[in-house]
């Protein structure tokens, strides 16, 4: 076998977006896709408790997620550390636990959702790197 070196010239431009804008434009990619994919999560389960009437009325289904209408104080906490983004939603509401312990919504949300989840966050990552 013989030794094969192989040398690449890159232009200043180019080192620059890879080593400045790249990474920034990934990290953004990966937050929107989450964000996005959170969406739908609670989107789902939103349709999961309207159409199994699991209470009759709008606070529980407008604290999941993200705030659908009023009074809601949804839970939603988007975090960045390092190369992870991680987004922590549900309902906001003292018998969300009990509702889910007893009705699996989020977890049926989640199982409803994840084709459309994976459809959106590859949309996003799409959009987001101009591909």
């Amino acid at each position: 076998m013989s030794d094969l070196d192989i040398e690449i010239r890159l232009s200043k431009q180019t080192i620059d977006w890879f080593t400045k804008a790249a990474p920034k434009r990934l990290t953004e990619a990966r937050k929107n896709a989450v964000e996005a994919m959170g969406m739908v999560w609670a989107d789902e389960a939103k349709e999961v408790t309207r159409e199994d009437n699991h209470v009759d009325t709008g606070l529980y289904v407008n604290s999941i997620g993200y705030a659908t209408g009023s009074p809601s104080n949804p839970l939603y906490i988007l975090s960045e550390n390092g190369n992870k983004t991680e987004l922590e939603i549900g309902a906001a509401v003292e018998y969300a636990s009990s509702l889910e312990k007893r009705f699996n919504i989020f977890a049926r949300g989640l199982d409803r959702g994840k084709e459309r989840m994976d459809k959106v966050a590859a949309i996003q990552v799409r959009k987001t790197l101009d591909l």
